[in-house]
Formats: C-alpha cells, structure tokens, sequence
C-alpha cells in the first residue's frame, strides 16, 4: 500500500493547533485561524494532499474517566494539502455532524481533538486482504458509500465478518452488501490532544 510523507512530532502539533483554533473560531465566533496560518508555515508533508478525518471526543456524562464520540467528519481523498483538508474538515466536525447538536463554547475546554492522515486508498480484489485494526476500509455500491477508520473495528471488538457488514448497513445496504459493491483499504497516521499522543 502507497505512504505519504510521515509526520513529524512538530508536524502534528501544528495540526492539531490549526484544528484546535478553526474549531474556536466557527463555534465562538473568534477570527484566530488567519494569524496562526500566516505564522504556520507547512511543512513538505503538512502540503501533501491527503484525506483527512477530524474526530472530536467528550467526557462521558455517566463515566467521566471515558470519553465518547462527539463528532467526526473527514474525506477518505483530497486534492486540498493537508494542513488546509484539516483547517476546513475540523469545523464541520463541531458544528456539521448530522449525529450530533453543534459543539458549545461552554464544552470547547473538554473537548479533545484527533487527526487521522490517510494514505491513498487502495482498491481491493480481495477482502481478506484487510488487517482489522490496521487498515481503514471504504465501500461503495451504487449510491450506496460508508468508510470505518481503522480504530472502529477495534474498539468495537469486531472481527472481518462483522466489519464488512457493519460497513455495508451504514452503506444503507443488507449485511452482506459489500459482496456487490468495491472496497478499498487505507491506512492512517493518528494522534490527539492532549500531549499530542500519537498512535502509530
């Protein structure tokens, strides 16, 4: 499978603070996206067009020691660089996530932001070919189309089986669905606030 230029640890962190600010500005009306942007210059691989997903996590309200999705929105390719992909994919994420209400000011401050990078995907002959938990996997079928990133399927405990159908029902299709449609498999660079942890 094809890789993008790796990210640096400074990489991410620039990331992650252009996506910290973009989320600011469309949730409180603040106007700091333009001054971090002209004193951020990208780096090569910050200027390499990527798919991108930006996926906002919360305390849960029930288990404050866990955190619960609060929105994620992102695109599996990109003719946008990165740093601009996430300037403009982290906002949808507060306030476009048809899942969610908008994000308040009042939660911005718990709020924890990841970053998925994503290699360019790759059309698969064959499903077995996916290494559940490694690999993200997109499936389209007529107007049919849903993407799991790779760390869905092992959060969710699920085995390949399972994750092809769960792929094809949020695809709007039967179970067994993706036998008529097209996958493609991705992997991606991730990492979060706080500390800029980085997954792999």
């Amino acid at each position: 499978m094809s890789r993008s230029i790796a990210l640096s640890r400074t990489d991410r962190q620039a990331l992650l603070g252009l996506a910290r600010t973009a989320i600011r500005d469309a949730v409180a009306g603040e106007t700091g996206l333009q001054e971090l942007l002209s004193k951020t210059p990208p780096s090569e691989p910050m200027q390499v067009e990527r798919g991108v997903f930006v996926t906002l996590k919360a305390p849960d309200t029930n288990d404050r020691s866990r955190r619960v999705l609060r929105g994620c929105i992102g695109n599996v390719t990109s003719s946008r660089p990165l740093y601009l992909n996430v300037v403009e994919t982290a906002p949808k994420s507060a306030v476009a996530d048809p899942r969610f209400q908008p994000l308040t000011v009042d939660e911005l401050p718990a709020v924890t932001v990841e970053i998925s990078a994503l290699t360019p995907p790759r059309e698969l002959n064959d499903p077995g070919q996916i290494v559940v938990g490694r690999d993200g996997v997109e499936l389209r079928c007529g107007s049919g189309h849903a993407v799991f990133l790779p760390q869905v399927a092992s959060e969710q405990g699920w085995d390949l089986d399972r994750l092809l159908e769960e792929l094809s029902v949020k695809a709007g299709l039967p179970a067994h669905g993706w036998r008529e449609g097209v996958l493609s498999a991705f992997r991606v660079e991730r990492f979060a606030e706080p500390g800029y942890l980085l997954f792999g």
